[in-house]
Protein backbone atom coordinates (compact mmCIF):
# COMPACT_ATOMS: atom_id res chain seq x y z
CA UNK A 1 0.00 0.00 0.00
CA UNK A 2 1.42 3.07 -0.99
CA UNK A 3 1.52 5.70 1.92
CA UNK A 4 2.81 8.78 -0.21
CA UNK A 5 3.15 10.36 3.03
CA UNK A 6 6.28 11.28 5.36
CA UNK A 7 6.50 12.87 8.45
CA UNK A 8 7.86 16.16 8.63
CA UNK A 9 11.21 15.20 10.49
CA UNK A 10 12.30 12.45 8.91
CA UNK A 11 11.65 14.36 5.50
CA UNK A 12 13.87 17.04 7.03
CA UNK A 13 16.09 14.85 7.78
CA UNK A 14 16.50 13.53 4.65
CA UNK A 15 16.63 16.87 2.42
CA UNK A 16 19.68 17.82 5.45
CA UNK A 17 21.46 14.88 5.12
CA UNK A 18 21.60 15.14 0.72
CA UNK A 19 22.48 18.96 1.78
CA UNK A 20 25.46 17.41 4.83
CA UNK A 21 27.22 15.04 1.83
CA UNK A 22 26.65 17.94 -0.61
CA UNK A 23 28.77 20.23 1.61
CA UNK A 24 31.35 17.68 2.71
CA UNK A 25 32.06 17.37 -1.48
CA UNK A 26 32.92 21.30 -1.68
CA UNK A 27 35.63 21.05 0.85
CA UNK A 28 37.48 18.04 -0.94
CA UNK A 29 39.88 18.64 -3.45
CA UNK A 30 39.01 18.87 -7.10
CA UNK A 31 40.50 16.02 -9.32
CA UNK A 32 41.05 18.44 -11.91
CA UNK A 33 39.76 21.31 -14.40
CA UNK A 34 36.54 21.15 -15.09
CA UNK A 35 37.55 20.36 -19.00
CA UNK A 36 36.79 16.91 -20.46
CA UNK A 37 40.10 14.46 -19.02
CA UNK A 38 42.46 13.26 -21.46
CA UNK A 39 41.52 9.43 -22.23
CA UNK A 40 44.85 8.09 -19.86
CA UNK A 41 43.39 10.54 -16.92
CA UNK A 42 39.79 9.77 -17.46
CA UNK A 43 40.98 5.90 -16.92
CA UNK A 44 42.70 6.62 -13.94
CA UNK A 45 39.63 8.73 -12.57
CA UNK A 46 37.29 5.43 -13.52
CA UNK A 47 39.37 3.30 -11.84
CA UNK A 48 39.81 5.10 -8.64
CA UNK A 49 35.72 5.60 -8.16
CA UNK A 50 35.17 1.71 -9.16
CA UNK A 51 35.54 0.41 -5.57
CA UNK A 52 32.88 3.60 -4.42
CA UNK A 53 30.33 2.82 -6.92
CA UNK A 54 30.45 -1.05 -6.43
CA UNK A 55 29.22 -0.15 -3.06
CA UNK A 56 26.68 2.40 -4.03
CA UNK A 57 25.35 -0.65 -6.56
CA UNK A 58 25.32 -3.18 -3.90
CA UNK A 59 25.34 -1.80 -0.19
CA UNK A 60 22.15 -2.50 2.16
CA UNK A 61 24.23 0.21 4.71
CA UNK A 62 22.39 3.69 3.44
CA UNK A 63 25.23 5.53 5.73
CA UNK A 64 27.56 3.62 3.55
CA UNK A 65 26.04 4.44 0.14
CA UNK A 66 26.01 8.31 1.35
CA UNK A 67 29.43 7.70 2.28
CA UNK A 68 30.85 6.37 -1.46
CA UNK A 69 29.19 8.72 -3.12
CA UNK A 70 30.55 12.06 -1.18
CA UNK A 71 34.23 9.89 -1.84
CA UNK A 72 33.34 8.85 -5.69
CA UNK A 73 32.17 12.26 -6.16
CA UNK A 74 35.24 14.03 -4.76
CA UNK A 75 37.18 12.69 -7.08
CA UNK A 76 35.04 13.44 -9.85
CA UNK A 77 31.94 16.09 -9.15
CA UNK A 78 30.48 15.89 -12.08
CA UNK A 79 30.26 11.48 -13.13
CA UNK A 80 27.23 10.50 -14.55
CA UNK A 81 27.65 6.94 -13.62
CA UNK A 82 27.94 8.01 -9.46
CA UNK A 83 25.44 10.40 -9.94
CA UNK A 84 22.98 8.08 -11.95
CA UNK A 85 23.88 4.80 -9.51
CA UNK A 86 23.25 6.75 -6.23
CA UNK A 87 19.99 8.23 -7.47
CA UNK A 88 18.95 4.46 -8.56
CA UNK A 89 19.89 3.05 -4.83
CA UNK A 90 18.19 5.49 -3.59
CA UNK A 91 15.27 5.11 -5.21
CA UNK A 92 15.15 1.29 -4.31
CA UNK A 93 16.30 2.21 -0.53
CA UNK A 94 12.89 4.34 0.07
CA UNK A 95 14.59 7.47 0.09
CA UNK A 96 13.43 9.58 -2.90
CA UNK A 97 14.05 12.53 -1.19
CA UNK A 98 18.06 11.97 -0.81
CA UNK A 99 17.72 10.55 -4.96
CA UNK A 100 16.60 14.41 -5.20
CA UNK A 101 19.80 15.84 -5.16
CA UNK A 102 21.95 13.63 -7.86
CA UNK A 103 19.06 13.47 -10.13
CA UNK A 104 19.20 17.59 -9.74
CA UNK A 105 22.68 17.17 -10.83
CA UNK A 106 22.04 15.16 -13.73
CA UNK A 107 19.16 17.09 -15.00
CA UNK A 108 21.42 20.51 -15.06
CA UNK A 109 24.12 18.60 -16.83
CA UNK A 110 21.65 18.03 -19.56
CA UNK A 111 21.63 14.31 -19.36
CA UNK A 112 18.94 12.58 -21.02
CA UNK A 113 17.55 10.42 -18.21
CA UNK A 114 13.08 10.18 -17.26
CA UNK A 115 14.42 8.67 -14.01
CA UNK A 116 16.25 12.20 -12.94
CA UNK A 117 13.42 14.37 -14.44
CA UNK A 118 10.51 12.05 -12.66
CA UNK A 119 12.73 12.40 -9.25
CA UNK A 120 12.74 16.07 -9.58
CA UNK A 121 8.83 16.03 -10.61
CA UNK A 122 8.02 14.05 -7.62
CA UNK A 123 10.31 16.37 -4.97
CA UNK A 124 8.46 19.35 -6.22
CA UNK A 125 4.78 17.61 -6.49
CA UNK A 126 5.64 16.73 -2.94
CA UNK A 127 6.23 20.37 -2.09
CA UNK A 128 3.40 21.77 -3.62
CA UNK A 129 4.98 23.49 -6.44
CA UNK A 130 2.93 22.33 -9.08
CA UNK A 131 4.43 24.07 -11.97
CA UNK A 132 7.53 22.96 -11.39
CA UNK A 133 6.12 19.44 -10.73
CA UNK A 134 4.63 19.80 -14.13
CA UNK A 135 7.64 20.92 -16.44
CA UNK A 136 9.87 18.06 -15.20
CA UNK A 137 7.24 15.13 -15.24
CA UNK A 138 6.29 16.35 -18.69
CA UNK A 139 10.31 15.46 -19.68
CA UNK A 140 9.95 12.87 -17.81
CA UNK A 141 7.27 10.96 -19.59
CA UNK A 142 8.92 11.90 -22.64
CA UNK A 143 12.03 10.33 -22.03
CA UNK A 144 10.63 7.26 -20.00
CA UNK A 145 7.43 6.47 -21.29
CA UNK A 146 6.49 2.86 -19.56
CA UNK A 147 7.89 4.34 -16.14
CA UNK A 148 4.48 3.35 -14.05
CA UNK A 149 4.85 6.20 -11.35
CA UNK A 150 5.67 8.77 -13.92
CA UNK A 151 2.58 8.05 -15.94
CA UNK A 152 0.53 8.35 -12.71
CA UNK A 153 2.29 11.71 -11.86
CA UNK A 154 1.95 12.93 -15.63
CA UNK A 155 -2.04 11.66 -15.27
CA UNK A 156 -2.95 13.92 -12.20
CA UNK A 157 -0.67 16.52 -13.25
CA UNK A 158 -2.09 17.35 -16.47
CA UNK A 159 -5.62 17.32 -15.05
CA UNK A 160 -4.27 19.87 -12.87
CA UNK A 161 -3.04 22.00 -15.86
CA UNK A 162 -6.81 21.07 -17.20
CA UNK A 163 -9.10 21.55 -14.56
CA UNK A 164 -7.20 23.92 -11.77
CA UNK A 165 -9.36 27.07 -11.55
CA UNK A 166 -6.35 29.41 -11.61
CA UNK A 167 -5.09 29.25 -15.21
CA UNK A 168 -1.84 27.60 -14.23
CA UNK A 169 0.69 29.22 -15.82
CA UNK A 170 3.24 27.08 -17.58
CA UNK A 171 5.53 27.20 -20.46
CA UNK A 172 4.86 27.17 -23.93
CA UNK A 173 7.17 24.58 -25.01
CA UNK A 174 5.91 21.88 -21.60
CA UNK A 175 2.47 22.91 -22.93
CA UNK A 176 3.44 21.69 -26.38
CA UNK A 177 5.10 18.68 -25.19
CA UNK A 178 2.00 17.82 -23.64
CA UNK A 179 -0.10 18.20 -26.47
CA UNK A 180 2.61 16.20 -28.55
CA UNK A 181 1.93 13.40 -26.36
CA UNK A 182 -1.64 13.59 -25.11
CA UNK A 183 -3.09 10.90 -27.84
CA UNK A 184 -0.48 8.62 -26.56
CA UNK A 185 -0.70 8.90 -23.05
CA UNK A 186 -4.58 9.17 -22.78
CA UNK A 187 -4.58 5.66 -24.40
CA UNK A 188 -2.33 4.54 -21.18
CA UNK A 189 -4.54 3.09 -18.40
CA UNK A 190 -2.50 4.80 -15.44
CA UNK A 191 -2.05 8.02 -16.93
CA UNK A 192 -6.06 8.03 -17.84
CA UNK A 193 -6.83 6.77 -14.60
CA UNK A 194 -4.87 9.52 -12.58
CA UNK A 195 -6.29 12.23 -14.90
CA UNK A 196 -9.88 10.69 -14.24
CA UNK A 197 -8.96 10.83 -10.74
CA UNK A 198 -7.76 14.02 -9.81
CA UNK A 199 -10.41 15.64 -12.23
CA UNK A 200 -12.83 14.44 -10.60
CA UNK A 201 -11.97 15.42 -7.71
CA UNK A 202 -11.33 19.26 -8.72
CA UNK A 203 -15.10 19.04 -10.36
CA UNK A 204 -16.25 17.98 -6.66
CA UNK A 205 -14.56 20.92 -5.12
CA UNK A 206 -16.14 23.26 -8.09
CA UNK A 207 -19.62 21.78 -7.37
CA UNK A 208 -18.76 22.37 -3.39
CA UNK A 209 -18.27 26.04 -4.02
CA UNK A 210 -21.31 26.46 -6.10
CA UNK A 211 -22.76 24.48 -3.37
CA UNK A 212 -21.67 26.61 -0.47
CA UNK A 213 -22.19 29.84 -2.65
CA UNK A 214 -25.65 29.16 -3.15
CA UNK A 215 -25.73 28.35 0.80
CA UNK A 216 -24.09 31.78 1.25
CA UNK A 217 -26.34 33.62 -0.64
CA UNK A 218 -29.30 31.63 1.23
CA UNK A 219 -27.87 32.79 4.64
CA UNK A 220 -27.59 36.14 3.53
CA UNK A 221 -31.56 36.33 2.31
CA UNK A 222 -31.90 34.72 5.99
CA UNK A 223 -30.04 37.21 7.44
CA UNK A 224 -31.86 40.00 5.97
CA UNK A 225 -35.40 38.89 6.32
CA UNK A 226 -34.67 38.64 9.42
CA UNK A 227 -33.42 41.98 9.45
CA UNK A 228 -36.00 43.08 7.98
CA UNK A 229 -38.57 41.64 10.22
CA UNK A 230 -36.90 43.01 13.17
CA UNK A 231 -36.72 46.29 12.12
CA UNK A 232 -40.95 46.26 11.45
CA UNK A 233 -41.44 44.98 15.16
CA UNK A 234 -39.44 47.53 16.30
CA UNK A 235 -41.04 50.31 14.70
CA UNK A 236 -44.21 48.75 15.10
CA UNK A 237 -42.99 48.77 19.22
CA UNK A 238 -42.33 52.33 18.63
CA UNK A 239 -45.32 53.16 17.26
CA UNK A 240 -47.87 51.96 20.13
CA UNK A 241 -45.40 53.42 22.87
CA UNK A 242 -45.96 56.82 21.25
CA UNK A 243 -49.64 55.69 21.09
CA UNK A 244 -50.10 54.66 24.38
CA UNK A 245 -48.47 57.49 25.88
CA UNK A 246 -50.90 59.67 23.69
CA UNK A 247 -53.67 57.70 25.76
CA UNK A 248 -52.45 58.16 29.04
CA UNK A 249 -51.91 62.14 28.07
CA UNK A 250 -55.95 62.03 26.85
CA UNK A 251 -56.63 60.07 29.92
CA UNK A 252 -54.69 62.51 32.18
CA UNK A 253 -56.60 65.62 30.90
CA UNK A 254 -60.10 63.65 31.27
CA UNK A 255 -59.26 63.27 34.73
CA UNK A 256 -58.12 66.68 35.56
CA UNK A 257 -61.06 68.27 33.57
CA UNK A 258 -63.43 65.75 35.80
CA UNK A 259 -61.66 66.80 38.75
CA UNK A 260 -61.90 70.34 38.22
CA UNK A 261 -65.45 71.15 36.59
CA UNK A 262 -67.42 68.10 37.80
CA UNK A 263 -66.35 66.50 40.80
CA UNK A 264 -67.73 67.46 44.42
CA UNK A 265 -68.13 70.79 45.71
CA UNK A 266 -67.72 71.88 49.29
CA UNK A 267 -68.61 75.37 50.65
CA UNK A 268 -69.10 76.99 54.22
CA UNK A 269 -72.18 78.08 55.93
CA UNK A 270 -72.29 81.59 57.84
CA UNK A 271 -71.61 79.62 60.87
CA UNK A 272 -68.36 77.82 59.36
CA UNK A 273 -69.83 74.31 58.59
CA UNK A 274 -68.12 72.40 55.55
CA UNK A 275 -71.25 71.52 53.68
CA UNK A 276 -71.00 68.69 50.58
CA UNK A 277 -72.98 69.85 46.85
CA UNK A 278 -74.23 67.74 44.42
CA UNK A 279 -71.62 67.92 41.24
CA UNK A 280 -72.75 70.02 38.64
CA UNK A 281 -73.63 68.00 35.79
CA UNK A 282 -73.83 64.45 36.54
CA UNK A 283 -74.35 63.40 33.17
CA UNK A 284 -71.21 65.01 32.12
CA UNK A 285 -69.23 63.67 34.72
CA UNK A 286 -70.55 60.03 34.01
CA UNK A 287 -69.66 60.52 30.15
CA UNK A 288 -66.33 61.85 31.43
CA UNK A 289 -66.02 58.63 33.91
CA UNK A 290 -66.83 55.93 30.91
CA UNK A 291 -64.37 57.79 28.40
CA UNK A 292 -61.75 57.51 31.18
CA UNK A 293 -62.66 54.01 31.71
CA UNK A 294 -62.52 53.28 28.20
CA UNK A 295 -59.46 54.95 27.23
CA UNK A 296 -57.32 52.72 30.26
CA UNK A 297 -58.73 49.49 28.56
CA UNK A 298 -57.26 50.79 25.51
CA UNK A 299 -54.14 51.72 26.93
CA UNK A 300 -54.26 48.06 28.88
CA UNK A 301 -54.80 46.16 25.59
CA UNK A 302 -51.94 48.74 23.95
CA UNK A 303 -49.53 47.41 26.45
CA UNK A 304 -50.47 43.81 25.62
CA UNK A 305 -49.99 44.27 22.52
CA UNK A 306 -46.32 45.60 23.24
CA UNK A 307 -45.64 42.57 25.46
CA UNK A 308 -46.60 40.52 22.76
CA UNK A 309 -44.20 42.78 19.83
CA UNK A 310 -41.14 42.50 22.15
CA UNK A 311 -41.52 38.50 22.83
CA UNK A 312 -41.81 38.24 19.50
CA UNK A 313 -38.79 40.75 18.95
CA UNK A 314 -36.45 38.94 21.24
CA UNK A 315 -37.66 35.77 18.91
CA UNK A 316 -36.99 37.78 15.54
CA UNK A 317 -33.33 38.87 16.87
CA UNK A 318 -32.49 35.32 18.47
CA UNK A 319 -33.50 33.91 15.02
CA UNK A 320 -31.19 37.04 13.45
CA UNK A 321 -28.28 35.85 15.74
CA UNK A 322 -28.51 32.27 14.47
CA UNK A 323 -28.97 33.59 11.01
CA UNK A 324 -25.61 35.65 11.27
CA UNK A 325 -23.64 32.71 13.15
CA UNK A 326 -24.40 30.53 10.14
CA UNK A 327 -23.85 32.60 7.85
CA UNK A 328 -19.79 33.31 9.26
CA UNK A 329 -19.38 30.01 9.58
CA UNK A 330 -20.40 29.47 5.20
CA UNK A 331 -17.97 32.74 4.76
CA UNK A 332 -15.09 31.07 6.86
CA UNK A 333 -15.07 27.80 5.42
CA UNK A 334 -15.38 29.51 2.18
CA UNK A 335 -12.26 31.44 2.93
CA UNK A 336 -10.56 28.14 3.45
CA UNK A 337 -7.26 27.08 1.00
CA UNK A 338 -8.00 23.62 -0.19
CA UNK A 339 -4.64 21.98 0.26
CA UNK A 340 -4.20 20.44 -3.23
CA UNK A 341 -1.26 18.65 -3.30
CA UNK A 342 -2.41 16.34 -0.01
CA UNK A 343 -6.31 16.15 -0.74
CA UNK A 344 -6.42 15.47 -4.46
CA UNK A 345 -2.41 14.40 -5.36
CA UNK A 346 -0.69 10.80 -4.56
CA UNK A 347 2.96 11.32 -5.59
CA UNK A 348 4.94 8.19 -6.39
CA UNK A 349 8.16 7.90 -6.57
CA UNK A 350 9.86 6.72 -9.99
CA UNK A 351 10.58 2.60 -10.32
CA UNK A 352 14.01 1.09 -10.64
CA UNK A 353 14.17 -2.06 -13.06
CA UNK A 354 9.97 -1.56 -13.23
CA UNK A 355 10.44 -1.16 -9.09
CA UNK A 356 8.62 1.19 -7.35
CA UNK A 357 9.82 1.29 -3.71
CA UNK A 358 7.21 3.97 -1.62
CA UNK A 359 9.07 6.48 0.14
CA UNK A 360 10.06 5.25 3.79
CA UNK A 361 8.41 7.02 6.96
CA UNK A 362 11.56 6.84 8.67
CA UNK A 363 15.28 6.01 7.82
CA UNK A 364 15.91 2.26 6.91
CA UNK A 365 17.18 0.22 9.53
CA UNK A 366 20.93 -1.06 9.52
CA UNK A 367 21.85 -4.88 8.04
CA UNK A 368 22.84 -6.68 11.44
CA UNK A 369 26.64 -6.96 9.98
CA UNK A 370 26.95 -4.14 7.19
CA UNK A 371 30.44 -4.59 5.43
CA UNK A 372 32.28 -2.56 2.80
CA UNK A 373 34.81 -3.12 0.58
CA UNK A 374 35.46 0.69 0.98
CA UNK A 375 39.28 1.51 1.73
CA UNK A 376 38.73 2.92 4.81
CA UNK A 377 40.41 6.39 5.68
CA UNK A 378 39.78 7.41 9.77
CA UNK A 379 39.53 11.01 9.25
CA UNK A 380 36.96 10.34 6.30
CA UNK A 381 35.02 7.82 8.06
CA UNK A 382 34.84 9.59 11.30
CA UNK A 383 33.56 12.91 9.66
CA UNK A 384 31.06 10.58 7.87
CA UNK A 385 29.70 9.74 11.34
CA UNK A 386 29.93 12.64 13.11
CA UNK A 387 27.99 14.30 10.39
CA UNK A 388 25.30 11.88 10.94
CA UNK A 389 25.06 12.47 14.50
CA UNK A 390 24.62 16.28 13.87
CA UNK A 391 21.70 15.02 11.99
CA UNK A 392 20.08 13.01 14.44
CA UNK A 393 20.59 15.95 16.47
CA UNK A 394 19.08 18.52 14.02
CA UNK A 395 15.69 16.47 13.85
CA UNK A 396 15.92 15.71 18.48
CA UNK A 397 16.62 12.75 18.02
CA UNK A 398 19.32 12.68 20.46
CA UNK A 399 19.19 8.85 21.33
CA UNK A 400 20.85 7.67 18.69
CA UNK A 401 23.10 10.72 18.06
CA UNK A 402 24.70 9.89 21.58
CA UNK A 403 25.27 6.37 20.13
CA UNK A 404 27.32 7.22 16.95
CA UNK A 405 28.94 9.49 18.78
CA UNK A 406 29.99 7.45 21.53
CA UNK A 407 30.84 4.84 18.34
CA UNK A 408 33.28 7.58 16.78
CA UNK A 409 34.75 7.91 20.42
CA UNK A 410 35.44 4.44 20.40
CA UNK A 411 36.64 3.29 17.27
CA UNK A 412 38.71 7.10 15.95
CA UNK A 413 39.60 8.91 19.34
CA UNK A 414 42.55 10.73 17.50
CA UNK A 415 40.79 11.79 14.68
CA UNK A 416 39.43 15.55 14.56
CA UNK A 417 35.80 14.32 14.68
CA UNK A 418 36.59 12.25 17.34
CA UNK A 419 37.89 14.79 19.40
CA UNK A 420 34.54 17.05 18.08
CA UNK A 421 32.31 13.70 19.49
CA UNK A 422 34.02 14.00 23.08
CA UNK A 423 32.85 17.87 23.07
CA UNK A 424 29.03 16.91 22.10
CA UNK A 425 28.93 14.02 24.21
CA UNK A 426 29.91 16.38 26.82
CA UNK A 427 27.16 18.55 25.97
CA UNK A 428 24.47 16.11 25.70
CA UNK A 429 25.59 14.18 29.17
CA UNK A 430 26.85 17.21 31.27
CA UNK A 431 29.22 15.06 34.20
CA UNK A 432 26.34 14.76 37.62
Amino acid sequence: MRTGRIATTVSGALVMAAAAWSAAQDTRPASGPATAPTTASAASVAERIEPFLKVIQESDDYREVMGAHARATAIDRMNVAVHKAYMRRMLRMGLPQIAFYPAQILTRLGVEDGTAWGVVGYHYGKRGDLVEAFTATMRAVELTPDDPSILHNAGQLAAWYEEDPSLPRVSDSTRRQLARMRGRLEKNAIFARAHKEVAEAYRKRGQAARQIADQIAAAEDAVESSRLRAVAVDRELRRLNAEIDDRNDEIDKLWRELRQYYGPRTVRDPNGNIIVLPPRDPERRRQLYDRISEGEKEVSALREQVRQGRRDGEAVLGELARYQKELKRLQEQAEVPVPRSQRDFRWDPPAVEGVVTDELDALPALPPAAKTNVPVDPEQEADKRLELAKLYLRNEMSDKAVDILLEITREFPETRAGKQAKVLLAALRPSP
